[in-house]
């Protein structure tokens, strides 16, 4: 199959995929409740009612239900107005900050992203590297150290270590000497203002979340990088081409990490739509004003439109990374496409 022909029936698979999950969630969300309850259990109605008895926003939720037709039945007429809308990101106004759900999200995406950007990606390089030197050094003391490492790293939650560092590295040190070596997560940075003053202060806060991230989220990434070369150097060609006279560090670069790409690109395709998403635990711990936060409010709060927004806009980064992850594991491995 060509490359093209590859491209094309991917993304329409893929396509096909967001599509039967934004009306899944319909479904399950909506439709379903008022299946097994009947039509007085719909979420939505229950939400837009007690906000309504608000006399504040009674006005705001009749003029919000009629232009979203909520009024309307449930199956097809929402059911159509919301596809319309979800298709085209249209998610409207909030329930609960009556500000638009777009704006809402604007406002905490660069605390979201410069966060987890970093957390994210270091993880990752520095397990592939330790993972890369276990597996070289497979069976003996510093393989053994590592593979121990990883378990302890996997097992150990990020916001316990987080709390680890603002007790032993923030609050004892203010109570024993009167200093800071990080800051207690009692006053967050700007993101807006970048001046030298506000950089330093945001490098300063982020520091300890960023290293909670690197302790507890490196060791999965040992794990499974160490496994994957271990799992191909047991393969039949490795045996072939040590028997032709090539180094292991050869066999190494230049036929088994080659071999590990695909499912390692997967993983990463996975993961790295997840920066989006933060971690809510790890916000509340450090006081981060992060989509975490708000998305939880959400569905506490049973805001229709965000939920709706978060779980669309996961969904399309997720199917994206997907995307461009099969397209480049077709690349470097042409034998995808055959099958």
């Amino acid at each position: 199959m060509k490359l093209g022909t590859f491209i094309a029936k991917t993304g329409l698979r893929l396509i096909v995929t967001y599509v039967t999950i934004i009306a899944l969630f319909f479904f399950i969300v909506r439709i379903l409740p008022t299946l097994i309850l009947g039509p007085h259990a719909d979420p939505l109605l229950i939400a837009l009612k007690r906000s309504g008895d608000d006399p504040r926003f009674s006005h705001w939720v009749e003029e919000t239900a009629k232009l979203y037709g909520y009024h309307l039945p449930l199956f097809p007429h929402q059911f159509l107005t919301y596809m319309s809308n979800t298709l085209l990101l249209n998610f409207g106004i909030s329930l609960y900050t009556q500000k638009p759900v777009l704006e809402d999200i604007a406002l905490r995406l660069p605390y979201t992203l410069s966060l987890y950007t970093a957390a994210t990606i270091l993880p990752i390089i520095i397990g592939y590297y330790l993972g890369v030197v276990s597996a070289k050094h497979r069976g003996g003391k510093l393989d053994s150290f590592l593979v121990q490492l990883s378990i302890v790293s996997y097992v150990i939650p990020a916001w316990l270590v987080l709390l680890l560092i603002y007790y032993f590295l923030a609050y004892l040190p203010k109570r024993l000497w009167d200093t800071y070596i990080f800051p207690l997560p009692t006053r967050p940075p700007s993101i807006t203002v970048l001046d030298f003053e506000s950089l330093k202060y945001l490098l300063w806060y982020i520091s300890p979340l960023i290293i909670a991230a690197v302790a507890a989220w490196t060791g999965s990434w040992i794990y499974f990088i160490r496994q994957l070369i271990v799992s191909e150097l047991a393969q039949d060609y490795v045996v072939t081409a040590l028997a032709k006279g090539l180094t292991e560090t050869e066999v190494l670069t230049k036929h088994v990490i080659p071999n590990t790409r695909p499912p390692l690109i997967m993983r990463l395709a996975y993961t790295l739509p997840g920066i989006f998403g933060g971690a809510y635990i790890f916000e509340l711990i450090s006081n981060w004003p992060g989509i975490a936060q708000l998305s939880l409010n959400a569905f506490t709060n049973w805001d229709f439109p965000l939920m709706v927004a978060f779980f669309t806009i996961s969904t399309v980064l997720l199917l994206i990374s997907l995307f461009i992850a099969e397209i480049v594991i077709a690349i470097v491995d042409p034998r995808v496409r055959l099958r």
